[in-house]
């Protein structure tokens, strides 16, 4: 696995062009709204106007809406698979695929009506534990008295599942801290960590308490607490058996903008360290289970 500038350089030099291409995008987009302008603003009839303006601004709409669709497609299969793979060669990445609502599910974070997938990355790090993530939404819909239909988001981020390929037998959840109100709803599977500063941040659920503090090493939950603090995000847990999920709530991720340099530094960069924290988190996890034998 390389470090972030290794692989910011790497990209640097492969595609400069990509920038160009972008620019000249925008740049007609933004001449096209330029014409329509001018063009509004000589208009001799009052009536060709009011016309002219509604037309004008759908024709714009769709205009700039196609171009930044081809655009973004070609920055996923350009700049974000070339990142995922200088970062580990044993993972690849498909703009267009999913990842299966059934692990999601699995995980056991909340009910949902619609399940929603794309930029999926699979595969195995470091060449050993089976790996997938994708950018996941899931919503809620309600219907009102009128028959209408409103559509709610319960969760939009980053999920990942793996196959630690050693069996718990048992299940971890860590939750973000739930706050006051976690405080004063009793639950017999939370559990009491060592660290009281992680406490103030996640919440761990288990009926194997001694389990989970061989998992939940000091080193476990420093890198917990450092990421969280690093990134202000919540996420989630899950350990069941030999499966690892992790979610993390975020905007979506891997996307191309065209008001944004494509290789602008602070935003690839955070595509890293979010697909850097999951995976190294994995490996992590994976090593304890092996060392311990549990």
């Amino acid at each position: 696995m390389q470090n972030f500038d290794e692989i910011y350089n790497k990209l640097k030099e492969n595609y400069k062009d990509l920038d160009i291409k972008r620019k000249k995008t925008l740049g007609i987009i933004l001449l096209t709204l330029l014409v329509i302008i001018i063009v509004v603003f000589f208009a001799s009839s009052l009536l060709f106007t009011f016309l002219l303006i509604p037309a004008s601004i759908i024709f714009l709409i769709i205009f700039a809406t196609i171009n930044s669709r081809k655009f973004n497609k070609e920055f996923k299969q350009t700049i974000i698979r070339d990142l995922v793979k200088y970062y580990d060669p044993n993972l690849y990445f498909s703009p267009d695929s999913s990842i299966r609502s059934s692990l999601y599910n699995d995980a056991e974070f909340e009910k949902y009506d619609n399940f929603n997938s794309n930029d999926y990355i699979y595969g195995r790090i470091g060449g050993k534990i089976e790996f997938q993530l994708s950018d996941v939404r899931t919503t809620n819909v309600s219907i009102d008295e009128n028959g209408r239909e409103t559509e709610i988001t319960i969760f939009r981020g980053l999920f990942s599942a793996s196959n630690l390929e050693t069996d718990i037998n048992g299940k971890i959840k860590i939750h973000s801290d739930k706050g006051l109100i976690g405080k004063f709803v009793r639950n017999k599977d939370l559990l009491h960590m060592d660290s009281q500063e992680f406490e103030k941040y996640f919440d761990v659920y288990s009926e194997q308490k001694i389990l989970a503090m061989r998992i939940l090493t000091s080193d476990i939950m420093d890198y917990l607490i450092s990421f969280k603090k690093d990134n202000k995000i919540k996420f989630e847990i899950t350990i069941k058996n030999s499966s690892f999920y992790i979610r993390i709530h975020c905007r979506d991720m891997f996307e191309g903008h065209l008001f944004l340099n494509v290789l602008d530094y602070n935003t690839l960069k955070k595509y890293y360290n979010y697909l850097n924290f999951m995976c190294l988190l994995n490996q992590k996890i994976y090593n304890i289970l092996n060392e311990k034998n549990l």
